[in-house]
């Protein structure tokens, strides 16, 4: 069994859809981890929610804003009489540049403060939106929310003060691993793909994230151990087989030195 994945055409066939959040709606804190093949993004005005992204606690508060990326795995925590919106979009509608800072701003991901004047526009374009969501300008209400939450985002990227080959180097790394490390996981693999040396790799992870190529190779498999074990109903031995691992000694100590429990005790945490 794999981590069910909802989509965006369970919530409109145009790829936008639009939800008020009031203080009596009913978020789905039961429900069972899961992805979205879409975006997410949220503003709220009063109240507060967290949220489980990929195993961090996330709580928005007041005059915040967070977004969520298609593929991260989440579950709602605690939601306390929340006032806001949530939109949900597919990707197509992200223009390259707005989906390159929602990219970067996937290696923090934590809830952002915004003034009360983009509070007030973003508030008054969910409205419009909301009003006219089957109408041609859908689109263009969507992509105007968008482009400040990208905005915000972008004042707040920390890797906007990084050299400019390095961030380049950075986000094609962070993407080659999602798409190779259940089957690759020594950074030379890496380091070829983007025709650099494993050595000058390494220095542009230890400087820009503070990990090496290795830590964050490992992190990145741990997260896809956690994910399996959290949800799937394979056993250990079969998830430990499918993210590549044939020695399941190996996948078991790997786990507990880096989590500091147990395969099977981490899953007990979230199997009944």
């Amino acid at each position: 069994m794999i981590i069910p994945t909802h989509k965006i055409t369970d919530h409109a066939e145009s790829g936008i859809s639009i939800r008020k959040l009031t203080p009596d709606i009913v978020m789905p804190v039961d429900r069972p981890l899961h992805r979205d093949d879409y975006f997410a993004f949220c503003l709220l005005t009063k109240g507060e929610v967290s949220i489980n992204v990929d195993f961090q606690e996330h709580t928005l508060l007041e005059g915040h804003i967070g977004c969520m990326l298609p593929g991260q795995v989440h579950q709602y925590a605690t939601v306390r009489e929340p006032e806001g919106w949530m939109m949900f979009v597919d990707g197509i509608h992200l223009g390259e540049e707005n989906l390159r800072v929602m990219q970067r701003f996937a290696l923090t991901r934590h809830p952002l403060p915004i003034d009360g004047r983009r509070t007030e526009e973003l508030n008054q374009l969910f409205a419009m939106l909301q009003q006219r969501i089957e109408s041609p300008k859908t689109k263009d209400f969507a992509r105007a929310i968008i482009d400040i939450f990208a905005e915000v985002m972008n004042q707040n990227d920390d890797t906007n003060s990084l050299n400019p080959r390095h961030r380049e180097v950075l986000l094609r790394f962070v993407q080659l691993v999602d798409e190779h490390v259940t089957s690759h996981r020594q950074p030379s693999f890496y380091a070829n793909k983007l025709n650099i040396t494993t050595g000058y790799l390494n220095e542009i992870l230890t400087a820009t994230i503070g990990h090496s190529t290795s830590e964050y190779i490992q992190r990145a498999i741990v997260l896809r151990m956690k994910r399996e074990l959290a949800y799937s109903t394979q056993s250990i031995q079969e998830i430990s087989r499918q993210l590549g691992f044939e020695d399941y000694t190996y996948f078991s100590r790997l786990f507990s030195k880096t989590t500091g429990i147990s395969p099977s005790a981490f899953r007990a945490k979230y199997h009944d």
